[in-house]
C-alpha cells in the first residue's frame, strides 16, 4: 500500500524571535526598554533610542510615554542638524508630528510647551529661510499652544515688523512686557520701533528700559546713546 505522506509539522520558532516576542508581550520588559531608551536619548543617542521607541510604538502606539520620546528624538537630530548648519524646515516636522499625537494622549502642559517650541523653532527656521509668511504662521501656532512663550511674541512682534505691520510688532512686544516686564529683547525691539518710525524720545525711552534690564549688553547701550543724540537734536516725539 502507498504510505500516506506524513503530516506537516510546525517548526519552532528561533529562540532569539522568541526572545523578540516575550519582549514585546512582557509589559515589564518594555518598562525597561523605555528606561534604556530614555537614557540613550539624555545621552545623545537619539537614533538608538528612536529604534527602541519605535519597535515599542508597533504594539503600543497610544502609549504617550512613546510617542513623546519619539518626537524627543526627533527634535533632538534637528537640532543637531541646527547646530552642524544643515537643517531645514523638512527636519522638524517629524518632531511636530509625534508631539501632535502625544497631545491627543495627554492634553498636559509639558507636552504642550513641548509642541509650542517646536513650532517656534520650525517659525525660525522659516524666518532664517526668507518665508516670513510661514514662519508667522508657525510661530502663531506656538504661542496657541502655550501663551506664555516670551521668545515666541519677540519673534513674531520682529516678523510684523520686518513686514512693516508696525501696530501688530508693537502689541506683540507689549505681550511679551505683559508676562515679563524686565524681558529686556521686547524692550529694546520697541526702542528700534520707535526709532523707525521717527519717535527718537521714544526709542530713548525704552533702549534705557532694556539696558536697565541688561547692563552689561553693549548693543543696548549704543543704540541708547544713539537714540539721545537724535532726540537732543530736536527729533524726537514727532
Amino acid at each position: 500500500m502507498p504510505q500516506t505522506p506524513d503530516k506537516p509539522r510546525s517548526q519552532p520558532l528561533p529562540l532569539l524571535a522568541v526572545l523578540c516576542l516575550m519582549t514585546l508581550c512582557c509589559p515589564e520588559c518594555q518598562s525597561d526598554r523605555l528606561t534604556q531608551a530614555k537614557k540613550l536619548l539624555e545621552g545623545g543617542d537619539f537614533l538608538s533610542a528612536r529604534k527602541i521607541y519605535s519597535r515599542i510604538a508597533e504594539s503600543r502606539p497610544d502609549d504617550y510615554a512613546v510617542r513623546y520620546g519619539l518626537g524627543m528624538t526627533w527634535c533632538a537630530e534637528a537640532i543637531y542638524k541646527t547646530e552642524i548648519g544643515i537643517a531645514g524646515p523638512q527636519d522638524w516636522y517629524p518632531a511636530i508630528y509625534e508631539m501632535t499625537v502625544a497631545t491627543h494622549l495627554d492634553t498636559g502642559k509639558e507636552v504642550r510647551g513641548t509642541l509650542a517650541i517646536l513650532h517656534y523653532n520650525l517659525g525660525a527656521c522659516f524666518k532664517k529661510a526668507g518665508n516670513r509668511e510661514e514662519a508667522v504662521r508657525r510661530i502663531r501656532h506656538a504661542v496657541s499652544c502655550d501663551s506664555t512663550l516670551l521668545k515666541a511674541y519677540n519673534l513674531l512682534g520682529a516678523l510684523y515688523q520686518e513686514q512693516g505691520d508696525l501696530d501688530n510688532a508693537d502689541l506683540s512686544y507689549r505681550h511679551a512686557l505683559l508676562l515679563k516686564p524686565d524681558y529686556s529683547p521686547a524692550h529694546f525691539n520697541r526702542g528700534s520701533l520707535a526709532w523707525a518710525r521717527g519717535d527718537y524720545a521714544a526709542a530713548e525711552k525704552c533702549f534705557q528700559d532694556a539696558v536697565t534690564c541688561e547692563p552689561q549688553n553693549a548693543n543696548f547701550s549704543g543704540w541708547l546713546e544713539k537714540a539721545r543724540k537724535a532726540a537732543a537734536a530736536g527729533a524726537g516725539g514727532r
